[in-house]
């Protein structure tokens, strides 16, 4: 990059001498350094036959060039220096089971890196997320199963795996892997039918020719987790939201034949023309989620001889 500017210079002052003397060098370095560049490109890039220094039709495509590349790359260094000073708020509202722990470990690092900066979460309903967003009250929203809605743009952040969600001594906790075609023999607890996550579910298993036996519904994912904890009933819930719980053996968990998935994604007011208008406090967090949010690794295929049983038996 010294060179390129060097012959910048070179070109804009019409001089080695004076190029020299800008960068603190020796005319005979400047030369040498000019000598070498058009050695390596292959083509004279200096008329050295007039005075002032005059651009062959080859330097002067080569000037070009570097000026263009030059422009970039300090604007790239205003950029990157920019983020150590970020300062500014960005307000995000996220439904309740959106990984709290993600968006409280990304908030707090951000913060540690930059000080001046504020982000302020809120947890809420994914009406009141779309809402929020859509009325300019916050600058993103973080929900699952993003749609298409005509004032919203989304992001993918990442797909989470769901699983069957059972007590430790319900018939279904002896399996490792339960097709969805078994669950019908038990009736469960799910989210209210009016949320995205309650449909998707609701269709997923009607698709699988499953009826569900719906117990009780619920609005959010910890009361679903209590009841199954303390009743019979089971629940398809994201494999991430429950690992906490599986460790310490107060629920088990089944994987889920065939895959399903949980999509969340990070929404925000649709600009005009597609930009997407963020701040650049807003972008570098953004970032940061993207850059930390890891989706779900592919569960393993079942062997053939499982893939035609209902339901596999922990070994």
């Amino acid at each position: 990059m010294q060179t390129i500017k060097l012959f910048c210079d070179v070109a804009r002052l019409r001089s080695i001498s004076r190029a020299a003397v800008a960068h603190g060098i020796t005319q005979s370095a400047v030369s040498q350094r000019i000598s070498q560049l058009e050695k390596r490109l292959g083509v004279t890039l200096l008329d050295r036959s007039v005075r002032p220094l005059a651009l062959t039709d080859a330097g002067r495509a080569y000037h070009g060039g570097c000026l263009d590349l030059l422009e970039r790359y300090q604007r790239l260094e205003r950029q990157v220096s920019a983020l150590s000073r970020l300062e500014g708020s960005v307000r995000v509202e996220a439904i309740y089971s959106a990984g709290i722990d993600l968006i409280s470990q990304v908030r707090r690092d951000f913060l540690q890196e930059h000080p001046r900066a504020v982000v302020e979460v809120e947890y809420k309903r994914p009406e009141a997320v779309h809402e929020s967003v859509r009325q300019g009250r916050c600058d993103l929203g973080i929900v699952s199963y993003p749609g298409r809605w005509r004032d919203v743009s989304a992001i993918p952040l990442r797909d989470e795996r769901m699983a069957v969600v059972c007590h430790p001594n319900h018939p279904l906790a002896r399996y490792r892997r339960v097709e969805a075609s078994a669950l019908a023999s038990w009736p469960m607890v799910t989210f209210e039918t009016d949320l995205p996550a309650g449909r998707h579910i609701d269709r997923y298993l009607r698709e699988n020719g499953v009826t569900p036996v719906v117990d009780n519904v619920f609005d959010n994912m910890d009361t679903i987790k209590g009841a199954v904890a303390v009743t019979d009933r089971f629940a398809i819930l994201p494999e991430r939201n429950v690992q906490r719980e599986a460790a310490a053996g107060t629920l088990a968990v089944i994987e889920l034949l065939p895959k399903l998935c949980r999509p969340l994604g990070i929404i925000h007011p649709r600009r005009q023309g597609g930009g997407k208008g963020f701040t650049t406090t807003a972008q570098a967090f953004i970032d940061r989620l993207l850059e930390n949010a890891g989706g779900d690794v592919e569960p393993e295929a079942a062997t053939d001889a499982a893939s035609a049983q209902l339901v596999e038996e922990k070994l």
